[in-house]
């Protein structure tokens, strides 16, 4: 058998194109002018193979167009499909992104009534390849691919309660997390209109600022807050008064002990996270120590700078933050030009390590609902 070619998958992605409305919605926003294929028309082979194969438009255009039944379907000549004309493709797309959005929020809550009333923020990054020096977003920032070696952009997504996307953006690859909150939802509101939504970050969007933003727009919020933040908790930590909603989770709804907010914070302490941090803190002790040896022994075999030596122990700190806190070193000059270095391990850390190991802290002005709720809302 020669020349096998897909047809059902291609077929059927044409009916969700038209049931979503969106074949009418490209033709009339990328009307047909003097190129030889129609945009609209090249839109559909991108949404199409992008959700049958996800992969780049180069290997669309080598192996997976010839592969499928859509010149026929679409009356494409294939030795027109190529990769120039996918990316020229997407170029055109992107002019119409924020009217493209709307249609397909609108229309998908049509279809599957789906509610708005909770929206998820995240932001992750994809990085390049090469120098993009035409491309301003593309920069080093905090890579979470481990590549700080290459430039990268930030994408910022925003889903509805059920995982729907509601709404994206780029932005310049070392822009901060939480330096995009107000950004997003001001424009989430512009595109959608502000209503009584509850937004859910995590502590990575964390700020007094953004706390203030959302609060005076009188706008609802479940974020999560900055590990050092515990430290206020540390009582009701220890208190009994814990609410199981599933094996190894447990939850209770807290006040600011300080009196000083009108929030309600969540504190949630996780068995599966407990032993998880309790191995990282453990392997970060070790690195910890063995790095602080290694230094010991080099200011005992020679002469050393104190100034060197003292960068030394701070790099070694700073790769293992999250035990950096249980030793405490001490540096000195000596006769002879030497320095005199040594380190204790402090107890107090430890004995917070194991009662915080597996909590974590969420804060919401959301009033009406339980603290398993407010879990479960942003566990998501």
């Amino acid at each position: 058998v020669e020349n096998i070619r897909d047809f059902g998958g291609p077929w059927l992605a044409m009916q969700l194109i038209d049931k979503l409305g969106l074949r009418s919605f490209l033709s009339e926003a990328m009307p047909s002018g003097r190129e030889e294929i129609g945009w609209d028309i090249m839109s559909q082979v991108l949404v199409i193979l992008r959700l049958l194969e996800p992969s780049s438009e180069l290997r669309i255009a080598e192996h997976l167009f010839e592969r499928t039944a859509l010149d026929a379907l679409l009356g494409l000549d294939p030795e027109k499909i190529n990769d120039d004309r996918l990316y020229r493709a997407l170029d055109k797309l992107l002019a119409h992104k924020n009217a493209l959005q709307k249609h397909l929020k609108e229309r998908l809550g049509e279809l599957f009534k789906l509610d708005y009333d909770l929206l998820l923020y995240d932001v992750t990054s994809t990085y390049f390849e090469g120098q993009c020096e035409k491309n301003p977003l593309a920069q080093r920032g905090y890579s979470r691919d481990q590549r700080s070696d290459c430039k990268q952009v930030c994408i910022a997504l925003v889903v509805s309660r059920c995982g729907m996307p509601v709404g994206y953006e780029v932005f310049a690859g070392n822009r901060s997390d939480v330096t995009t909150v107000e950004e997003i939802v001001s424009t989430m509101e512009a595109r959608y209109g502000q209503s009584d939504r509850i937004w859910v970050m995590d502590r990575g969007m964390s700020s007094s600022d953004n706390i203030e933003f959302l609060k005076e727009g009188g706008r609802r919020y479940i974020i999560g807050t900055p590990k050092g933040m515990l430290r206020k908790y540390e009582q009701a930590i220890l208190a009994q008064e814990w609410t199981q909603i599933r094996d190894g989770l447990e939850v209770k709804l807290c006040q600011d002990p300080e009196g000083e907010s009108t929030e309600t914070f969540i504190l949630c302490r996780s068995a599966d996270r407990a032993k998880k941090e309790q191995a990282m803190h453990a392997r970060f002790e070790r690195r910890i120590e063995e790095g602080l040896r290694k230094i010991r022994a080099a200011c005992e075999k020679k002469k050393q700078d104190l100034v060197k030596i003292s960068h030394r122990v701070g790099k070694l700190m700073g790769q293992n933050t999250r035990a950096a806190g249980a030793f405490r070193t001490h540096l000195e000059a000596a006769e002879n030009g030497r320095v005199r270095f040594s380190w204790e391990k402090v107890e107090g850390w430890r004995d917070w390590a194991r009662l915080s190991e597996g909590c974590y802290l969420l804060r919401s002005n959301v009033k009406d609902w339980s603290a398993e709720d407010l879990w479960r809302a942003y566990i998501q």
